[in-house]
């Protein structure tokens, strides 16, 4: 299914088809400009394209982007420990929101997470981000608290985690 939309004067393709891959090297400068627009506006700049690179590249964390129409439409950045996932960021282009791409990455992540074993995901997200919120929600992210002034101290996060598996699972794992 395919429309279109009007963005910065352009007619610009939507569709609710997309696919889910990998970031490149070539990716990263898409990634820090859609960040700063997205996610770090009225912040200061601080996932610019060096620092997603090094994402990329580092074995302890995946860069995966949507594409849709040859578009980069999303993406996520998450970081790894022993048995936890933490989501350090993610956005959809707004040309693109509302068409289930927050949705798809999320999933490829909470996926990737249950095969490698990870007992929960972890996220922050602004507290005045009600549409993010509910989207984690709806995917089963529990909210667990608030940290105060998390964003450069003008703004608090809502904490949210996913639970992989059970507390009593977790609590038999081998330390």
């Amino acid at each position: 299914m395919i429309w279109l939309t009007q963005a910065q004067g352009k007619a610009m393709p939507k569709t609710t088809s997309s696919v889910i891959r990998l970031a490149q090297a070539r990716d990263a400068s898409t990634i820090a400009e859609l960040s700063r627009s997205q996610i770090e506006n009225e912040l200061p700049w601080r996932w610019k394209p060096a620092r997603v690179q090094h994402h990329i590249r580092t074995t302890d964390s995946t860069v995966i982007v949507s594409e849709s129409e040859n578009v980069l439409s999303g993406f996520a950045i998450t970081s790894f420990a022993d048995t936890t996932a933490h989501i350090s960021l993610l956005a959809v282009n707004p040309m693109f929101r509302r068409l289930g791409i927050a949705t798809s990455l999320i999933r490829w992540i909470t996926l990737s997470c249950q095969v490698a074993g990870i007992g929960c995901i972890r996220l922050e997200v602004r507290v005045n981000n009600t549409g993010a919120i509910a989207c984690y929600a709806n995917l089963g992210f529990q909210m667990v608290g608030i940290k105060k002034g998390y964003y450069e101290g003008r703004e608090d996060a809502q904490l949210m985690t996913l639970m992989l598996i059970s507390a009593d699972m977790e609590a038999r794992r081998p330390k």
